[in-house]
């Protein structure tokens, strides 16, 4: 069990995740980051998680959160009861007036019902979270000012539950935000061309196996946990050009990134997700992966699907291709080696677009200004 805070460590913030910490989830350093980011601005946070994760010190070891973050765990049931037991959990006195943000929708209108101020992260369409039918009726025990929703992407948006929208108020689009890792931009890459992320369906990982095939002559490293997809990972490591780095502590992120030139993205249309994984859809989707390889001066070669188009443009900021033509993949990636001068200025006009619109930072500002429609 991780000990309490003590009373100096009083939190302003309780960040209710779902998962053990640390684990090999996206979501889990993108919760860290946020929290380290709220931290940076002078809130105190207490991020509290399942038990039957690691220690303090596994934990900080991992994500190497703000100092002023602290954990907490938490006995819940495994079963639909766990969402009640987090919103329990909040009688403790130390939680007494903080302001609660989770990514759980059945435990954000709860904690609301029951009179605190909540910031629900919603990252999916909500026909995707279980008993949804039932757990929504909760909305109409809500004051409208003790919750606000925070979604992930356009697409989020626009398909946003009417009782939750009438709730919650307008909701407040927040994108995906990572780490500054420019301090590897100097480094000389070992390859070519990169993919950091998941095995799962719809990520691409397959995209990347045809254009390595189809363009031996370039170097190719793939980061991610191979265990995902046995059979394709089989397939990428007898090619001779290809590298397959494994699964990626998020402390070891940067080096990753520094270590090749373009960054692929190769979204499916229809979206990814499946292998006991809820399916995401593509107009939902806010590529932390594109983030961080904006953020990393890599040059970003991705998908032409709607949702990225919202966040990078064609030549400007990212070379966009057809997702289901690998032809049109290596043809921008032959110009990104062959005129350098304009991957100059993708990559720097990349860099400056996640300066402006994905750092944390940024990101934890708009959380704090939703967090003060709160009363």
């Amino acid at each position: 069990m991780i000990g309490p805070p003590g009373a100096a460590d009083t939190p302003t913030i309780v960040y209710l995740y779902g998962q053990t910490l640390p684990n090999k989830a996206a979501n889990s350093g993108a919760v860290i980051g946020l929290c380290s980011a709220l931290a940076a601005l002078g809130e105190r946070i207490c991020i509290v998680s399942p038990d039957g994760g690691g220690t303090t010190a596994e934990i900080t070891a991992t994500y190497q959160p703000h100092p002023r973050v602290r954990f907490r765990n938490l006995s819940v049931p495994d079963n639909a009861g766990h969402y009640p037991a987090y919103a329990a959990a909040l009688r403790r006195p130390e939680f007494a007036r903080a302001i609660i943000i989770t990514r759980m929708p059945q435990v954000a209108l709860l904690t609301a019902a029951l009179g605190r101020r909540t910031v629900l992260e919603l990252h999916q369409h909500s026909a995707t979270y279980k008993h949804w039918a039932v757990w929504r009726r909760l909305s109409h025990l809500v004051r409208s000012d003790r919750l606000r929703v925070a979604a992930l992407s356009q697409g989020v948006v626009d398909e946003l539950d009417p009782l939750l929208r009438r709730k919650g108020g307008e909701p407040a689009m927040i994108a995906s935000a990572a780490r500054d890792f420019a301090g590897g931009a100097d480094i000389r890459p070992r390859y070519d061309i990169g993919f950091v992320g998941s095995f799962m369906p719809g990520k691409g990982v397959g995209f990347v196996e045809t254009i390595a095939r189809l363009a031996p002559h370039y170097s190719v490293v793939l980061y991610g946990d191979p265990s995902r997809d046995p059979p394709s990972a089989a397939r990428l490591a007898a090619l001779p050009n290809v590298t397959l780095a494994g699964y990626v502590n998020p402390t070891d992120v940067g080096a990753a990134l520094a270590s090749f030139r373009v960054g692929l993205a190769p979204y499916e249309r229809a979206g990814f997700g499946g292998d006991g994984a809820p399916f995401v859809r593509a107009d939902d989707l806010s590529s932390l992966k594109i983030v961080e390889y904006l953020s990393a001066r890599r040059i970003v070669v991705a998908s032409r699907i709607p949702s990225v188009e919202r966040m990078v443009a064609d030549r400007h900021s990212a070379m966009l291709c057809d997702p289901d033509d690998p032809a049109d993949w290596i043809r921008a990636i032959d110009t990104m080696f062959a005129e350098p001068a304009l991957a100059a200025h993708i990559a720097a006009t990349g860099r400056a677009l996640y300066e402006h619109q994905f750092s944390f930072d940024i990101r934890a500002r708009r959380f704090r200004a939703l967090i003060d429609q709160l009363r």
